[in-house]
């Protein structure tokens, strides 16, 4: 289970100074109106299979309704849940989705302690495994529950791949990954859009931390800061000042899908543009390679996410917690519409392509390669369990990466510039914890 201590008083500082940014309609200071509605709300757009879950509880519960939210999975969308939350608006169950958000919302109170109700479910035995992680906990206690796995992989523009005269990697490394996006590269084609997490793959989980100090020390973190640096200034890799002005760190489909780069280093949630040409227009199949090996390490970069919570304000927790379960169990099914791979395992690989794939997999995608890499049961998933200081580290870390894939800072000093400001940030939570 995941570990991480914050200090409160710090995110109620940070939710005061934007919240006017981000105001919700109808949350105000005190608290909002509550319905006998169990109200949800989460980051997937309700048609990608939040709502056909909704309809099966409820078919299920008929004594319950349940009223889903879609907040967009962005800093401003989560900065309106984090307002709403702290507002009091009535909301029973949300979802997080990244884990600088995953550390502020736990270690502030806003999620319920369900650690007694995992212990009393024995079909929800695997969220008390510390070997494989797949809960969030704070003090030992269980603030939130992982609904997918979510390994990554490379895809392949099959129709470039094949007019350049590659094969498709079934096993490679950081090396191949970069040579081959260089072969990759024409006038109208960049190679990759950008490079998978050296550091993560080479040190697996919890690869922030060493101790009672950060681990940016470690070559690995330069390593990955230099090898993006040079991919941009050969050309094989994206223009940062092109990703950052398009805001391509959240929208990466539509580059692809216009063929303005090749591989995409990315997670199962982005299937969900491509398997439907009519919506999402595109004339290619994509095909599937694993994450690349960095010097023999070969974690994978995934983990187990999207995290669902239960407000500890919330006055239906018996419905929230009802609603919780069926999504973890037979209703995760429909998620798969919208790339979720489910964290019990339970559904079949036929459900899976068919889910996520779409009724003509074999139109857009290579489904051998697909069925070998991303049904691979045996990928190493890292998934921390120490999120020390994580909201400031995380912002420093992107702010010099930025500035070296902007060409305006060697790596050497901007990992030592990470390293100095996540040492004094873990030394400063570890005393006030």
């Amino acid at each position: 289970m995941r570990e991480s201590r914050l200090s409160r008083r710090g995110f109620l500082a940070g939710i005061g100074a934007v919240g006017a940014a981000a105001a919700v309609p109808g949350c105000s200071s005190g608290t909002g109106a509550k319905s006998s509605v169990l109200q949800v709300w989460g980051g997937v757009p309700a048609a990608s299979g939040p709502q056909a879950v909704v309809d099966a509880f409820e078919q299920k519960f008929p004594q319950y309704k349940v009223n889903y939210t879609r907040f967009v999975n962005d800093e401003r969308g989560n900065l309106k849940l984090d307002t709403a939350l702290q507002g009091g608006l009535d909301i029973d169950v949300y979802f997080t989705y990244a884990q600088q958000n995953l550390a502020l919302r736990a270690g502030s109170g806003l999620t319920a302690d369900l650690t007694d109700r995992v212990k009393a479910d024995p079909e929800l035995a695997v969220f008390l495994d510390t070997e494989e992680p797949r809960a969030y906990a704070e003090d030992g206690r269980i603030k939130a529950l992982a609904t997918t796995r979510e390994p990554y992989f490379v895809l392949f523009n099959e129709k470039l791949r094949e007019q350049a005269g590659l094969d498709l990697p079934t096993a490679w490394t950081i090396d191949d990954y970069r040579a081959t996006a260089k072969r990759l590269t024409t006038a109208s084609t960049i190679g990759a859009y950008t490079i998978p997490d050296v550091a993560r793959i080479s040190l697996g989980p919890n690869y922030w931390y060493d101790g009672d100090r950060s681990n940016f020390g470690h070559p690995a973190f330069e390593r990955g800061l230099r090898l993006g640096q040079e991919m941009i200034a050969d050309g094989s890799m994206f223009p940062w000042s092109e990703v950052l002005a398009r805001h391509l760190d959240a929208y990466q489909q539509n580059a692809f899908l216009q063929q303005e780069f090749h591989l995409w280093s990315t997670a199962p949630f982005n299937l969900r543009f491509l398997n439907d040409a009519k919506k999402y227009p595109h004339d290619f199949k994509v095909a599937f390679a694993p994450a690349p090996t960095v010097d023999g390490a070969n974690w994978n970069g995934g983990t187990y996410g999207n995290f669902v919570m239960v407000n500890p304000k919330s006055p239906k927790t018996e419905a929230a917690w009802e609603f919780v379960k069926f999504w973890l169990t037979e209703g995760s099914a429909p998620m798969l519409k919208g790339g979720k791979l489910p964290t019990l395992g339970n559904v079949t690989d036929d459900q899976v392509v068919t889910g996520m794939l779409g009724k003509e997999p074999d139109k857009y995608f290579d489904v051998d390669s697909f069925r070998r890499v991303v049904l691979d049961d045996k990928v190493k998933l890292a998934t921390d369990t120490r999120l020390t200081g994580f909201p400031e580290i995380n912002l420093t870390f992107g702010q010099q990466r930025d500035l070296c894939w902007l060409g305006e800072k060697d790596p050497g000093p901007a990992i030592r510039e990470v390293r100095r400001v996540a040492d004094a940030a873990i030394a400063r939570n570890e005393r006030s914890s």
